[in-house]
């Protein structure tokens, strides 16, 4: 009986992007292969483990392939799927990309796929917090002039919250903190944002430059300003704004 094979990879579209042309180009029938990420990984007997280092040739020749053989909006949806902090989305991305390459763009209808189904959900996961996010990321100005946001969220939305907020802000100095996958997103005003891990040490070194308390204050009045206390609601305040989105929220403060 042949060892199962897991390929062990880098947590980020560009390493799970590798991994999957690795695995792809192995050929081990898919009952004796598995792809993880590196850091989740538990050492199992009579397991072949392979090391897959990021490679952006072939990230981009699989992102390349998926957009020409199956469709954008395919891509769009793995992309998302791949910043799950789920630990079973690369065989996921992986299943549902060999039915893809098999049937094209029509695999988005094939509602009775487990790995269809299941890379919606990551996809829906990933995009509902993204989405939290874009309204829940308060701002701090900085001596610098730069504007610094600290977040701690599930999936890796960092991306997703650069590119709103790259075209919200673009003439804007800003820095976003994510102290859970500890990296940063960087946007200078009128240039590209680019993504950067960085250590805890770093992450509140770059924190601590945060000022303008005068409008903290003024946040804080507003928000006590506007609210209602006769109709003060805290269980639906915790719907529509859960508690672990309040870390960094000011009124929270």
């Amino acid at each position: 009986m042949e060892n199962q094979v897991i390929y062990l990879c880098e947590d980020t579209p560009d390493g799970i992007f590798s991994a999957i042309y690795d695995a792809w180009a192995a050929g081990i029938p898919e009952e004796r292969m598995s792809i993880q990420v590196e850091r989740l990984h538990a050492m199992q007997l009579f397991t072949d483990y392979v090391y897959v280092q990021t490679d952006l040739d072939k990230a981009v020749k699989v992102a390349r392939s998926i957009k020409g053989k199956i469709s954008k909006e395919v891509y769009d949806m793995i992309y998302c799927a791949s910043l799950s902090f789920e630990e079973d989305k690369i065989d996921a991305i992986y299943h549902f990309l060999k039915l893809g390459f098999r049937y094209g763009g029509q695999v988005i209808q094939m509602h009775g796929e487990d790995a269809v189904c299941r890379v919606f959900e990551l996809k829906r996961n990933v995009w509902n917090e993204t989405h939290s996010f874009r309204e829940f990321v308060r701002f701090h100005d900085s001596k610098e002039g730069i504007l610094i946001s600290r977040i701690r969220p599930k999936n890796q939305v960092l991306p997703m919250l650069a590119h709103h907020f790259s075209d919200r802000f673009p003439e804007e100095n800003f820095v976003i903190l994510d102290e859970v996958h500890e990296m940063g997103v960087f946007h200078e005003r009128g240039k590209q944002w680019y993504l950067a891990p960085l250590e805890s040490t770093v992450l509140d070194r770059i924190w601590s430059h945060k000022a303008s308390e005068e409008y903290e204050k003024l946040w804080k009045v507003f928000f006590r300003t506007i609210a209602i206390k006769e109709r003060e609601n805290y269980r639906c305040q915790r719907n529509l704004c859960a508690l672990r989105y309040r870390d960094y929220m000011l009124e929270f403060h």
